[in-house]
């Protein structure tokens, strides 16, 4: 693994655009004027775009990411906008109708990108989802699974710090940027016990094109008063790339422990809808909690980093206790223990 290019990507701070640079791009580009309202983003600079009649996300991202990894995305947005279970975002081509402008700003070699707004909201900010929502997040990311296992683009071969086959060299990469030594020693032992018990499972992991951030961040909800929350959508292709196909299971359930009041067994019926749906080998049931405890911990860790190198970014700041607590559950219990857990909440017993 090129590890340069891991820890060069990593430390990247969001590029630097104003809104009035933002408002020029559209107007200039894709002939539209609005309000623009800035979006969170841990190293991309996002605007929600409203016209009066309609609405855009604009998303500006480093020159230094590939362009065959941008049109990867574009491609699994056009690949999956078929799929009858979920919607995903379309791609509005520009004034000289390409999807993907690549332009300077002050400097700055940027990508630009304008995207449909899909209606509704994200729950990260409700503090316990109930079963009924576990699960469908569970069945969205069998559904995006299945829907992508055919998928193939140049642009899914790239080197990511959220890719799991890397998480042990950036954790031992990123560990300095943690001051407390009782900190720094459970992320140590945690990522040790993770790549310990996915070694020899390693072998055995199908691969595939995923998603890799299924969250109730990114799984759009709409609801009626007085009525339950319906799924409308999924957004953020950002971390799209081929890697583990249970690499995205792992994702949607390490988020779901910052919902879990400290009870790692919350997971449970996500994964068990997943299964149902999509069913996983025994390796990849066997890798799944080690996967997440490998996951928080580098959701912890470049956290860290990129607050250490952008202190001002609000977005990052306002996630890192969240992050601290989704590690602190994941450490709270036996990797054998969750094992078992997983294997029987499918039906099966330990090998």
């Amino acid at each position: 693994m090129p590890l340069a290019t891991l820890i060069r990507r990593s430390s990247l701070p969001c590029p630097e655009v104003s809104v009035d640079q933002a408002l020029q791009l559209l107007s200039e580009h894709y002939g539209l004027s609005g309000t623009l309202k800035a979006l969170g983003s841990q190293q991309d600079r996002n605007f929600l775009l409203d016209t009066g009649t309609r609405r855009y996300v604009l998303k500006i991202c480093h020159g230094a990411y590939s362009t065959t990894e941008l049109n990867a995305q574009h491609a699994a947005l056009q690949h999956l906008a078929g799929h009858s279970a979920f919607k995903v975002p379309g791609v509005i081509r520009a004034n000289d109708t390409e999807q993907l402008l690549s332009v300077d700003i002050d400097g700055q070699a940027v990508h630009v990108r304008l995207l449909e707004f899909i209606d509704g909201q994200s729950l990260g900010h409700v503090e316990h989802l109930g079963r009924d929502i576990v699960v469908e997040l569970g069945e969205l990311c069998a559904h995006v699974d299945i829907a992508l296992a055919d998928f193939d683009h140049p642009g899914l071969q790239r080197i990511l710090q959220w890719d799991p086959r890397h998480a042990h060299a950036l954790i031992k990469h990123l560990l300095p940027v943690i001051k407390d030594a009782d900190a720094r020693a459970c992320l140590i032992k945690a990522g040790e016990q993770a790549h310990r018990r996915l070694l020899p499972l390693i072998a055995a992991l199908p691969i595939q094109a995923v998603h890799l951030d299924i969250s109730e961040h990114n799984a759009v909800w709409r609801r009626e008063a007085g009525h339950p929350w319906h799924l409308q959508g999924l957004i953020d292709f950002g971390d799209l790339l081929s890697t583990w196909r249970v690499a995205d299971l792992s994702v949607t359930c390490a988020a779901l422990l910052h919902h879990a009041e400290g009870d790692p067994l919350y997971i449970l019926p996500a994964i068990a809808a997943y299964h149902a749906l999509n069913p996983l080998k025994i390796e990849e049931l066997q890798a799944l909690w080690p996967l997440i405890v490998a996951r928080s911990a580098v959701l912890v860790l470049s956290s860290e980093q990129q607050a250490s190198v952008e202190p001002g970014n609000a977005y990052i700041q306002a996630n890192l206790a969240g992050e601290w607590n989704i590690f602190d559950v994941a450490t709270s219990v036996p990797m054998a223990l969750m094992e078992a857990a997983i294997l029987r909440a499918v039906g099966l017993d330990l090998p």
